[in-house]
This record gives C-alpha cells, structure tokens and sequence, in this order.
C-alpha cells in the first residue's frame, strides 16, 4: 500500500494589524514553497490581531504566531515537509492548550475534573 503525502493549506492573515507586522512578506515567503501538496492563500483577519502576523496549517489546524519571513524555512522544512512536527516556539499558546503556557492549567483541570471520594 502507497501512502500519499499530507496535502496542507496555509493561511496567512493579510488584514490590518497582521500587515502592518510584515504579513505580506510572511505570504510571499510560503508562496515561494507552495507545490501539489502546500497551498498558500492570504486570509482576512483571524480574530488573533495581537499575535501577528498569524498564520494557520489546516487540516490540523495548529496556529502560529508573530512568523517572521525568516520562520518560514523552519515550518516548512519541519513541519510541512520532512517530519510532521510543528514548531512549538512559534505556535501560538492561546491555540494549543499543549502548549507550556497551558500545562499547569491542562493539570488543575484534570485534578479538578475527577470525581473525588465520596461523591
């Protein structure tokens, strides 16, 4: 059995505040790497403006922010390509509840959810 491989859509935020962070160049940067499985398209805004600019892998939906033009050999190479991995240090914390910012949050929440002796 052929596997094919995963086939992923970009988006970069092109609205205001992503803009006036760099997010033009950021598309650019992608669209240098798109190919039969990356497509890349600018987006209206994303609701993320104080995180630009930001950018979304679907169809995992992992959301990076502030990606700088330099960042994006990083998540191509890392995550899109070779291994599958996304990078962590620009992935954005108030997305990925995996994220370090969330884990001590993600463990009181288990705590608390369990069901406690005598109830």
């Amino acid at each position: 059995m052929t596997h094919s491989r995963q086939r992923y859509l970009v988006s970069v935020c092109q609205h205001r505040s992503c803009s006036r962070s760099g997010s033009e160049e950021v598309l650019k940067a992608f669209q240098r790497h798109q190919s039969a499985t990356l497509m890349v398209s600018g987006c209206e805004c994303q609701g993320q403006c104080g995180s630009g600019p930001t950018v979304r892998v679907m169809p995992e939906d992992i959301w990076y922010c502030r990606v700088q033009p330099e960042d994006v050999d990083t998540i191509v190479e890392n995550h899109l390509k070779a291994n599958g991995k996304p990078v962590k240090s620009l992935q954005n914390p108030r997305m990925h509840p995996s994220h370090s910012a969330y884990a001590n949050l993600a463990a009181q929440y288990e705590a608390y959810s369990q069901p406690q002796q005598g109830e």
